[in-house]
Order: structure tokens, then sequence, then C-alpha cells
């Protein structure tokens, strides 16, 4: 059986150019040589593209860490807060991967079983490949993203905030990250959705 999980997903990102990327990644020791961290991600939309309209999220994400690899397909539904998704996920098998990469198979599950979102039938739209490297800075974890899509390159930083952690912990967390980009000159500006985005 399939792992599910379901949680609420808040992620601060902000694009940065390739020189701003490496300068605050120099400053917290960090290159994306120190890791092998790549994630291809696959997007999925109904024929009809209405996940897209309705600002739904449906992605397969092949981790190849090290020497280990995973595959995970998450579905992000977007709430009343803003840049804050109900997640539901569920770790798959290589051969459930293949079937949904190549024959737009949905393995069983709960993300399945949510028809009244995506109709049972889905089709492979995009892929965007990401090379990740995460330094701790001031008790946070603070992620870079190097992110290749039809031969150009991308780059962005950002962190994820727990949604279990109290309210001024929460702030803490947006601060701290705030004001590391604020220390280079750069005000933080949510970063448009990959799945929006890059298409």
């Amino acid at each position: 059986m399939a792992r599910k999980t379901r949680k609420l997903d808040r992620e601060l990102r902000h694009e940065l150019s390739k020189a701003q990327c490496h300068e605050i990644m120099d400053y917290l020791m960090v290159q994306f040589e120190d890791t092998k961290d790549i994630h291809f991600n696959y997007y999925f939309d109904t024929p009809e593209y209405s996940l897209a309209e309705r600002d739904i999220t449906l992605r397969l994400r092949t981790v190849r860490k090290e020497n280990a690899v995973s595959y995970h397909l998450t579905l992000k539904i977007p709430t009343i807060d803003p840049n804050t998704y109900l997640e539901y996920s569920q770790t798959l098998s290589e051969k459930q991967m293949r079937l949904l990469v190549y024959n737009n198979q949905l393995p069983e599950g709960e993300i399945k079983d949510l028809n009244s979102i995506h109709g049972g039938h889905v089709k492979n739209v995009n892929m965007i490949r990401v090379n990740r490297i995460t330094a701790p800075y001031q008790e946070i974890d603070i992620f870079f993203d190097k992110i290749s899509h039809r031969g150009k390159t991308y780059y962005e930083i950002g962190t994820r905030i727990d949604s279990t952690l109290s309210k001024q912990a929460k702030e803490t967390h947006m601060s701290r990250f705030t004001n590391l980009l604020a220390s280079y000159n750069i005000k933080f500006s949510q970063a448009k959705r990959r799945s929006k985005k890059y298409r």
C-alpha cells in the first residue's frame, strides 16, 4: 500500500538572478555541486486544463538524492490563505511512476479517488528539472533551486514553513528569511507557481 500524507503546505520562494543566487550561496557556504539532489517534476492536468484554471497542481516528482531514488505524487489545492495549499501526497513505486508518466494512468489511492477534483482522466503536460541544495541559517532551512526548463535556466531561493508552528514561530521564520534577502538589497516577492510559469 502506498504511503499517503495530507498537510497544509506553505512555501516562500523568490526568484533570483544567477549572480544573486551564487552570492547568497557563497555566504551560506554551499554550492549546487555539494549534493546530488535532483528533482524531475512532471505536471499533469485534465484534457480541458481545468486544474490550471483553478490553481490546482497535480505533480509527480522523481527525486534522485545521492544513491537513492524515490517517487512522490502530490495534489495541491489552494486555501483561503495566500500561498497556502492543502497537500495530498503518495509515495509511488517505480512501476506506478512509469504508468503515470508514460500512460497517464493514476495509481490507486486517495489522489485517484478525488474524482471531483480531476475527473479521473489526466495527461502529462510538462516537465521541469530542479537541482536543489539546502543550507541552515538562524535555525531555519534555506533552499536554493536551479531550475531547467526547455533549455533555459532559472534560480530561486526559498524556505518551507511548518503549518504546526505557532503564529509567532511562523512570523519569526518568515522574518529571518526576508531579512536575509534584505541584507542583499532584495525585497521578497513570492515567485509565481512553477506549474503556471513554466509551460
